[in-house]
């Protein structure tokens, strides 16, 4: 095996078993808090870029304006978001993230960062040092690629802005 397929196949598996990782605890929390994956989907994207148009989460789902209004009713019943108006045009309606919407979608990213803390104790204080450097390599680079699939969403990342 070459250098390059070598360092692609590592790479590969590592972002396999760190993606497994951390979705299955994200599946197992969500799933205890009865919230759909379009529920959830909501919450994030409303945690990234609050507040949000109706037709900007309709057009992030993927689903059509009935499906996102019910949806969002039952977010607002809920109490995890609210609406309002537009400041600038009154006929628009924003979705922003309530304390307790944003309590939810920070429980779900501790919940699928859990395992992290466990992995990280197995190594020693002089591999954390040696690996940090490279940590942030990889950290810069996968920046580099920008965004993808959402012109809109320019840096999605878990921590709140």
């Amino acid at each position: 095996m070459s250098g390059d397929d070598l360092f692609f196949t590592t790479l590969r598996e590592w972002v396999e078993r760190s993606t497994h990782r951390s979705m299955l605890a994200f599946i197992r929390h969500n799933r205890e808090s009865a919230l759909s994956l379009s529920q959830v989907n909501t919450l994030f994207r409303l945690y990234h870029h609050s507040p949000s148009q109706v037709t900007d989460l309709a057009d992030h789902l993927g689903i059509t304006m009935a499906a996102v209004s019910q949806l969002l009713n039952q977010l607002i019943d809920a109490g995890y978001i609210h609406r309002s108006t537009s400041t600038t045009d009154r006929r628009v309606k924003l979705i922003g993230l309530s304390e307790q919407g944003r309590a939810v979608v920070e429980n779900s990213m501790r919940a699928r960062h859990a395992w992290i803390d466990e992995f990280a104790l197995l190594f020693s204080p002089s591999e954390k040092q040696g690996l940090l450097p490279w940590l942030e390599l990889l950290n810069d680079r996968t920046e580099k690629l920008g965004p993808k699939n959402d012109l809109k969403c320019d840096h999605e990342v878990d921590t709140p802005k």
